[in-house]
């Protein structure tokens, strides 16, 4: 009998914890977490990006969706480029006269965006809300009904088109 290992001849060490899954793999040395690199990458893509709105004027350019280039009809996200460039170039009012409905949504997308490519660059995991799947079905009767009543060619729904 050794004397390490107690006075049992095949006892455990002491410090020696019970994996509930003893196939699954050890913990990739490759995942580091970096708490100031993830929400600096987060906030310089999404700098990038307000800079190529702000640069860029996408009014009058070439149609961007798919959809209404085939069918004459808006989309759901039909106006959003246009809205993100006034954001990006001060004018909130303008902005949200080009898609309402992103205009509302934009502030809890931007946040999940932030927090995903905070956690993916290694960044510190940020809480974000979980839908249960009523409130699922709840935003897409609601995003299906803001497709159907932009496209309603009479006022004032005409409004709602970008």
């Amino acid at each position: 009998m050794r004397a390490d290992r107690g006075s049992a001849p095949y006892a455990a060490p002491v410090h020696a914890a019970v994996d509930p899954d003893p196939f699954r793999p050890p913990p990739s040395p490759s995942v580091v977490r970096r708490p100031v690199l993830g929400p600096t990458v987060a906030t310089g893509v999404l700098a990038a990006g307000a800079l190529v709105l702000h640069l860029v004027d996408p009014t009058g350019g070439p149609p961007l969706c798919p959809f209404h280039a085939a069918t004459g009809l808006w989309c759901p996200g039909c106006g959003s480029t246009r809205m993100l460039h006034r954001l990006a170039v001060g004018d909130p009012v303008g902005a949200f006269g080009y898609n309402p409905l992103a205009f509302l949504v934009l502030p809890l997308a931007l946040y999940w965006f932030f927090a995903g490519v905070t956690a993916a660059a290694g960044g510190p995991a940020l809480a974000t809300p979980r839908f249960d799947a009523r409130a699922v079905r709840i935003f897409a009767g609601v995003l299906l009904l803001y497709w159907v009543v932009r496209n309603l060619p009479m006022a004032p729904f005409t409004a709602l088109a970008p």
